[in-house]
């Protein structure tokens, strides 16, 4: 039976980071951020911009379509995604084929995502942005998986035995 697995995180909590060291267990691993071109556009649309945020219930519902496409070969599946548990339940709404998500939450300590962040080249609005993001994710999901101070290797290894795929 497909099982489904939710990864939250606020900017700079190592998502697209750990993604490809969870290429080698059995199951899928998606990232929202994937659908993107470099510079966060899709379809010449900048959906990871605060303007377009008129979208972004769209692109949820997009990713929810593809998740349960994922799901049709039967086997784990887990997503890498910026959204709360009640956004997630919104973007899912009509969609057929999808179980109840297990959730957790990549998360780091705020001095290392200022740090990561600042590397991206982001300025001080956008970082207090994203710790603001953090706290909130920090109140409506329970499971975290530390980034500070570990490698993706051994993070995506702690997200595998989690998911129940670890070899």
């Amino acid at each position: 039976m497909p099982t489904l697995h939710l990864v939250t995180g606020a900017p700079g909590s190592g998502k697209s980071t750990v993604l490809p060291h969870l290429a080698h267990y059995p199951f899928g691993a998606v990232d929202f951020d994937e659908l993107l071109e470099p510079g966060g556009s899709l379809l010449g649309l900048k959906v990871a911009s605060p303007d377009a945020e008129a979208v972004w219930p769209l692109y949820n519902g997009l990713w929810a379509r593809i998740v349960a496409m994922l799901l049709r070969a039967g086997g784990p599946v887990l997503v890498m995604c910026p959204l709360t548990p009640d956004e997630w339940e919104r973007a899912t709404a009509g969609v057929a084929g999808l179980p109840r998500a297990a959730w957790a939450r990549l998360d780091c300590d705020d001095e290392e995502r200022r740090t990561r962040l600042a590397a991206r080249g982001w300025g001080d609005a956008p970082v207090e942005e994203a710790l603001r993001d953090a706290d909130d994710l920090r109140r409506v999901v329970d499971r975290e998986f530390t980034t500070s101070g570990r490698s993706a290797a051994d993070v995506a290894a702690a997200l595998a035995a989690w998911v129940g795929g670890a070899t």
